[in-house]
């Protein structure tokens, strides 16, 4: 395609370089014939008519000038890995090169210095230098020379050896060096042919191509970019390796220069027919890439091309395409060089212009506005991988790229183009919000892209738990089971399991939903699986055998009620396994993985095996073994400690639970006939009381009394009212029964704990007819209370009198008792108040006769020495005598001084008692014979005025 045919953007513009202070171009260009030129290490070098090198700054200000040779410089190079350039210029004796250490000012001249010169002669005769290129670490360097020879120069700054490397008869359009590992390539390029060349082996030549080019249209491309020479003829440029040539570009036009300027080919032509598309639109630059330092850059001598385009061969686009200068077709262009991420160009009315590309974001619009998606992520993709270029604003490169697939998604979307748009789509994952994209396909006739996205999202593990169930439930619409076994079985860990599970279920895989819960062991879900999709339950109690013990009790507390109603005989081993197999906790104590009591609710509305479950617990876990089972308990053979808290509590329960389903005889022979029921229930009552006697056991009495109550079981209600003391209640169940032997011998057992069971008895018997015999029950009654002297006979015989059928004569006999004991108890009770009275009597005397008459002692003897009295001697008003030195100080009289101190402390005991109203007050509410209390505190003198 010819130059005009490319699609063209104006994503530079030019500007004249003038002076700061004017529109004036520069002022040392003024003074400068341009004849050569070079760029690198932040500098650009031109060579001059006068044999000067000028080295410019950033700022294009002159850093210093030197005199290489003493006329033209005609070729120019800037090595990259050493700051040093290699000259080739006119001299009286001949073409002469020099390498410049730029490092090194020489401070006489002020020049660098000069560490290597050679002349270019060939067997003394002088030829001009038509093409010059060095390694980039100056250790070799090729002068091509118009008469067809090569020469090589080998060899550091201190010595060199010039050997000829080729002899031809076509002239040195161009050379350039490749070096591939230990050996060097050299690639020659004359007027007729190209061809490579080992500069270790001259002999090791190859001719890779009969055509040639002229000088100044031989590019070497950057070495990341492929190490291809590049070759400008008139129809097209071609591109060659060291195989041959390769690919070409068709670019009409006669060319006079080719030089690489970041990721464009810069090619000065003398075709006017580009400029007309020049200035069209604008795009992305990528890494700096300087002009080529093997390519030929000497002013040619042919005229010299006016039209400057710079060519995306990559992306097939024209970035810059324009003239320089006043004029249809421009002034001559002199040398075109690339630094610090600029284009320089010099034409020969000696003018600079500066080429400086476009901003992303004003490209980026320009493309937008032509649709032309393709380029932008092209030149944005270049953007973020050339290296070289400065790297830290390679995130907001990656982020303009995830905007352009974004908006070329969005324009093939718009144009039903969904397939093209889901493939721009997928390559923003990790930068765009999925939902944006998910929203766009949830159509059920794109479910093929959506799933494609889906699967995309999980590959990255950027999926989350509703993606996945999106996916999963676009391929169960899709019937496509194939792709979700693949999903399921190769993409581990990148989805949430219980997520995949439950999908599946929900779409009827439970085959895969299963595969899944035992992979992964989840295995609450593998059960839940078997249970209510596929009804395996053999396989359940398989897996359940095998699981530990912990985990399945954790498992069971969710499905044990269904496997409970489906397998109740396998369910009911595993239940007693888990509660009976003995296994050490931290402390060295024997634990189980459950307790019993944590089964029984699965049992619920099967009673008969929830009776064989708690039996074998029982024995098991504890060594008890109710009646019928032909062997005695053992409790020594359990392993658990029967006296702590939990597995007492454990008991308790798995007993009552076994009382109720015992006496709960309905359900359990609901289905069987009377004479079997009746059978059956009383087999079932003689096992409750079995358990209920057992000693090895412990439950719950009160809980067990209210069943029994409830269950009308009679005679596990009275052995558990004796266990308990409530003889009152035992009593009153025989009443109920109008047993009453039964009443007389509770009575007798437990009426010396109970005393009012006797009353209860009176009562009861007091309230029935004679008919009924009761009265010789009613005689032993009334002997035993009249024994015990319980109730006072007018109470008895209130009591009795609420029966008008009870006689006098019935009674006769305990009345006749009651009245002589009455009658003799208070005849000794008026003897005992005559003695009172009388001993009151003498005593009120005897203070009378202390008070008025003379007290005569007549003790002749010492109490204490029980010798003679003798004076002096000391006398008490009790009569009793003491030697005074048998007493010494003492006032009170040893003899009656101990009940004389007993008779003060219960005086002062009385009165103290006797402001305490309080306390008579409780006393009195308290007993039942509030008479005997009032009595009992008169005596003490406690309402006496103090």
């Amino acid at each position: 395609m010819s130059g005009t045919q490319w699609r063209q953007f104006g994503f530079f513009e030019a500007h004249e370089v003038t002076n700061p202070d004017s529109s004036d171009p520069p002022t040392w260009l003024q003074d400068l014939d341009v004849t050569c030129s070079s760029s690198g290490r932040s500098h650009l070098f031109l060579g001059d008519s006068a044999g000067q090198v000028t080295v410019l700054s950033q700022s294009l200000e002159i850093v210093y000038q030197f005199q290489a040779h003493e006329s033209k410089v005609t070729h120019l190079q800037c090595a990259k890995q050493r700051n040093a350039v290699v000259t080739v210029g006119e001299e009286p004796g001949g073409e002469v090169l020099r390498v410049w250490n730029l490092d090194k000012m020489d401070k006489a001249s002020g020049k660098p210095v000069l560490v290597k010169e050679v002349e270019v002669t060939v067997g003394g005769k002088v030829f001009p230098v038509t093409a010059v290129s060095m390694l980039q670490n100056l250790t070799q360097i090729a002068v091509g020379l118009e008469n067809g020879v090569v020469l090589l120069i080998r060899g550091g700054e201190r010595s060199s050896k010039t050997k000829v490397l080729l002899e031809g008869s076509e002239m040195i359009t161009g050379l350039a060096f490749y070096e591939n590992g230990k050996q060097t390539m050299l690639y020659v390029v004359t007027l007729v042919r190209i061809l490579t060349v080992d500069t270790g082996n001259k002999d090791v030549q190859r001719t890779i191509d009969s055509q040639g080019a002229e000088v100044g249209t031989v590019a070497m491309m950057r070495a990341d970019a492929g190490d291809e020479l590049v070759v400008g003829r008139q129809e097209a440029v071609y591109f060659y390796a060291l195989n041959g040539r390769g690919p070409c570009f068709i670019i009409e036009g006669e060319k006079s220069r080719l030089t690489f300027f970041r990721t464009y080919l810069a090619i000065v032509s003398r075709d006017s027919s580009a400029i007309a598309s020049a200035n069209l639109s604008a795009f992305s630059s990528l890494s700096d890439n300087e002009q080529s330092p093997v390519a030929d850059n000497a002013i040619s001598e042919t005229p010299a091309g006016t039209v400057l385009t710079l060519y995306d061969l990559k992306n097939k686009f024209v970035a810059f395409s324009g003239t320089f200068g006043e004029g249809y077709r421009g002034r001559a262009i002199k040398a075109v060089e690339g630094e610090w991420g600029e284009l320089f160009v010099i034409t020969d009315d000696r003018k600079m212009y500066r080429l400086q590309e476009k901003d992303m974001d004003t490209k980026l619009d320009i493309l937008f506005s032509k649709n032309m998606y393709n380029v932008a992520i092209n030149l944005a993709s270049q953007s973020t991988l050339v290296p070289g270029e400065d790297t830290k604003h390679a995130d907001g490169d990656q982020g303009t790229l995830m905007e352009i697939y974004k908006r070329y998604g969005d324009h093939l979307y718009a144009r039903s183009e969904f397939d093209a748009a889901m493939t721009q789509y997928l390559r923003t994952i990790g930068h765009l919000e999925p939902s944006y994209v998910i929203r766009k396909f949830l159509d059920a006739q794109r479910i093929h892209n959506l799933t494609s996205y889906l699967q995309a999202l999980h590959e990255h593990k950027l999926a989350n738990i509703d993606h996945t169930t999106l996916l999963l439930n676009c391929y169960t619409k899709l019937g496509d089971s194939e792709k979700l076994d693949r999903f399921i079985k190769n993409e581990k860990g990148r989805f949430d399991v219980e997520t995949v599970i439950r999908v599946c279920r929900q779409s009827g895989y439970a085959e895969q939903a299963l595969w899944l819960a035992q992979e992964y062991g989840e295995h609450e879900w593998y059960l839940r699986i078997q249970v209510d999709d596929l009804h395996r339950y053999d396989d359940i109690v398989a897996f359940l055998s095998k699981l530990d013990k912990i985990e399945a009790v954790r498992c069971l507390r969710k499905h044990g009620y269904a496997l409970a109603g489906e397998v109740p005989r396998e369910m009911t081993d595993i239940f007693v396994d888990l509660c009976t197999d003995v296994v050490l906790d931290a402390n060295g104590e024997p634990e189980t993985a459950a307790m019993p009591e944590e089964f029984i609710h699965f049992y619920v509305g099967r009673p008969s095996w929830c009776v064989k479950f708690l039996e074998r617990i029982l024995e098991k876990r504890w060594g008890v073994v109710l009646i019928g089972k032909g062997r005695e308990s053992d409790v020594r053979t359990s392993p658990f400690q029967r006296d702590s808290e939990a597995e007492r509590r454990s008991m308790m329960i798995v007993c009552i639970t076994l009382v109720e389903l015992y006496l709960n005889k309905s359900q359990l022979s609901a289905d069987d006939d009377a004479e079997t029921t009746e059978i059956q229930d009383r087999q079932w009552k003689e096992r409750a009381m079995s358990l209920l006697r057992n000693p090895d056991v412990a439950y719950d009495t009160e809980q067990a009394l209210v069943l029994c109550k409830q269950h009308e079981f009679q005679e596990a209600a009275l052995y558990l009212y004796q266990r308990m003391s409530l003889y009152q209640d035992m009593i009153r169940q025989h009443m109920r029964s109008d047993d009453y032997a039964e009443i007389l011998m509770t009575c007798q057992e437990h009426g010396n704990k109970d005393p009012n069971l006797w009353v209860e008895a009176l009562g009861y018997f007091a309230e029935k007819s004679p008919a009924d015999d009761t009265e010789r029950y009613l005689q032993q009654v009334l002997t035993s209370i009249d024994q015990k002297n319980l109730l006072p006979p007018l109470q008895v015989i209130q009591i009795l009198s609420r029966n008008p059928s009870i006689t006098v004569g019935m009674v006769r006999s305990y009345i006749s008792k009651r009245v002589s004991a009455e009658q003799q108890a208070i005849s000794e009770s008026k003897k005992m108040i005559a003695s009172y009275r009388e001993e009151t009597k003498k005593m009120k005397k005897e203070l009378e006769d202390l008070k008025t008459k003379p007290l005569e002692f007549k003790s002749t003897k010492c109490e204490v020495c029980q010798q003679p009295l003798d004076i002096p001697s000391v006398h008490y008003m009790c009569r009793h005598g003491y030697h005074a030195r048998c007493v010494g100080d003492e006032e009170e009289c040893r003899v009656c001084a101990p009940e004389y101190r007993m008779v003060k402390e219960l005086i002062r005991s009385q009165e103290a008692v006797g402001g305490k109203y309080e306390v008579f007050a409780k006393k009195l509410e308290a007993s039942e014979d509030r008479f005997s209390v009032i009595a009992e505190w008169f005596g003490k003198n406690a309402f006496a005025n103090r």
